[in-house]
C-alpha cells in the first residue's frame, strides 16, 4: 500500500517510462546508457515504493500492468513539467511568430490543448495557423511558406516524424437509420482531401452503393451534416462527437484505413520556435496515446 508522504523520483520515473515505451529492459538500458541490472534495480525500487507491480513477464514478453498504465500517465506529465522547467532555466524563452500548417480537423479537435500549453510555457510565441488539405500544406511547407507542418500524407524524402496514428470510423447521428439507405448518402470533404478518397475506396471495394449529398472543406460542416441525420461520414475516432453513432461491419460498413499524422519543421535548433512548439505537440499526442491505451485496459 503506497504511503501518503511518498515522493516519486523523476530519475526512476524516466527509467519506468522508457521501459514502458520500449517494452524491454535491454532496449531501455541502451537508450539511457545504463547497464540492464541498474534499470531492473530502479524499477524494483519504484515498485517497492508504490506498492504494486509495474510490469508482468510472460510468454508474450514484457507487459505493463493496469496500475502501471495509470502511473505512466502521471509519470509522463511529471517528466514533461520537469523538462520544461529545466529548459526554461537553461535557455531564453523564444519570442516571435511561428507559421503552422495543419488540417481543419486537427486544428478544431487537437489545437485547444496544444495552444493552451504553448501559451503557458512560451508566452512570447505568436502562432499563425494555416488550415488546408495535406497536399497543399506540404507544398507550402516545401516552399518555406510554413515553419512547421502537422498533417497526414507526408511525401517521402521529407525530414519528418510520425507523431500519431489513428483509425477512421464510419459515423451517423444517433437514432438515425440513414446508414440503412441504398445508396448510402455521404457527407465528405471536398475533392483533394485524403479522407474522402479512403472512404470512397473502402465502399467501392465491397461494392456498396453510395451517393455524396454533402461536401465541405471544414470539420464543423461535416459534423453538421451528420448530426442532421441525413448523412453518413468517415471521421477520426477521437474527433467523432459523443452524440454520434459509430458504424461497423455488423452495420454493413467496411473497415477504414488508419491515418498517420506526421510533423516536420525547418529549424531544428534547440531554442528555435519550431523546436519548442514541436516538443509540446509530441507531449500532447504521447499523453493522448497513453490515455487511449488506459481506456482499453480498463
Amino acid at each position: 500500500m503506497i504511503e501518503k508522504n511518498v515522493n516519486l523520483d523523476t530519475a526512476q520515473l524516466r527509467i519506468f517510462a522508457a521501459v514502458a515505451e520500449l517494452r524491454s529492459f535491454t532496449k531501455a538500458s541502451e537508450r539511457l546508457f545504463r547497464v540492464q541490472s541498474a534499470i531492473s534495480q530502479q524499477i524494483q525500487r519504484l515498485e517497492s515504493q508504490v506498492g504494486f507491480e509495474l510490469f508482468i513477464r510472460d510468454r508474450k514478453g514484457l507487459r505493463i500492468t493496469v496500475k502501471g498504465e495509470a502511473l505512466l500517465g502521471f509519470a509522463l506529465k511529471m517528466l514533461a513539467i520537469n523538462d520544461q522547467a529545466v529548459l526554461s532555466l537553461l535557455r531564453e524563452i523564444p519570442v516571435g511568430r511561428l507559421r503552422i500548417g495543419t488540417s481543419d480537423t486537427y486544428a478544431t479537435c487537437f489545437f485547444s490543448e496544444i495552444l493552451r500549453e504553448s501559451s503557458r510555457v512560451y508566452p512570447g510565441l505568436e502562432i499563425e495557423v494555416h488550415c488546408g488539405y495535406s497536399r497543399d500544406i506540404w507544398t507550402q511547407y516545401e516552399q518555406h511558406q510554413l515553419d512547421l507542418a502537422l498533417t497526414q500524407c507526408c511525401p517521402s524524402g521529407y525530414d519528418s516524424e510520425l507523431i500519431h496514428v489513428e483509425p477512421l470510423r464510419w459515423v451517423c447521428a444517433k437514432g438515425s437509420n440513414i446508414y440503412q439507405n441504398n445508396p448510402i448518402p455521404l457527407a465528405l470533404f471536398t475533392e483533394g482531401c485524403a479522407d474522402r478518397n479512403i472512404a470512397i475506396e473502402a465502399l467501392t471495394s465491397v461494392q456498396k452503393n453510395y451517393c455524396i449529398n454533402f461536401h465541405s472543406t471544414s470539420h464543423a460542416g461535416i459534423l453538421a451534416a451528420v448530426r442532421s441525420g441525413c448523412s453518413v461520414s468517415a471521421l477520426l475516432a477521437s474527433t467523432a462527437a459523443p452524440d454520434l453513432r459509430t458504424l461497423s461491419r455488423a452495420d454493413g460498413f467496411p473497415s477504414l484505413e488508419n491515418l498517420e499524422i506526421s510533423m516536420a519543421y525547418h529549424d531544428h535548433g534547440e531554442s528555435s520556435l519550431a523546436s519548442c512548439f514541436a516538443e509540446i505537440v509530441r507531449s500532447y499526442f504521447s499523453l493522448m496515446s497513453i490515455n487511449d491505451r488506459a481506456i482499453k485496459v480498463y
